[in-house]
């Protein structure tokens, strides 16, 4: 496993969800500023596309550190794997999975999910996105 490309994927992971962070506290605390409102909304959406987009950045090094990796595998069915191979536990995985349909109707631009759909899955499942970076770091003790 490449630690240059791990250390930069955790970093990347953990810069992401403290915008994130900013983003769910602007949200909830400044309602009285259209504009920052509009901004932040707009930030959210991308910045959870980022989260996933470095996702699967690290499910690929980790697909190919335990000999799982195929060109053109799906997140989708890495994510299997990464269950199947006791990475990921199934709440992650349950977590994971729900992330990725709404990524991909933000991304894909079909059946786009409103903002409120958004936001309550992030608020819901705010903590499993630091659980990503726990496992990326566990990887750190194996190189």
């Amino acid at each position: 496993m490449n630690r240059e490309r791990l250390v930069k994927i955790i970093e990347d992971l953990q810069e992401c969800i403290t915008d994130i962070n900013e983003c769910l506290d602007i949200l909830e605390n400044r309602k009285d500023d259209n504009l920052v409102i509009k901004l932040s909304r707009s930030s959210l959406r991308q910045l959870f596309v980022s989260f996933h987009t470095i996702l699967e950045d690290f499910c690929s090094i980790v697909l190919k550190d335990i000999k799982k990796y195929r060109i053109g595998i799906s997140l989708h069915e890495s994510l299997n794997i990464l269950k199947e191979n006791g990475v990921i536990e199934e709440s992650t995985y349950i977590f994971l999975e729900k992330s990725r349909l709404i990524r991909n109707r933000i991304s894909h631009r079909y059946k786009e999910p409103k903002y409120e759909e958004l936001f309550e899955h992030i608020l819901r499942y705010n903590n499993n996105f630091e659980d990503i970076v726990k496992i990326s770091k566990s990887y750190m003790d194996r190189l």
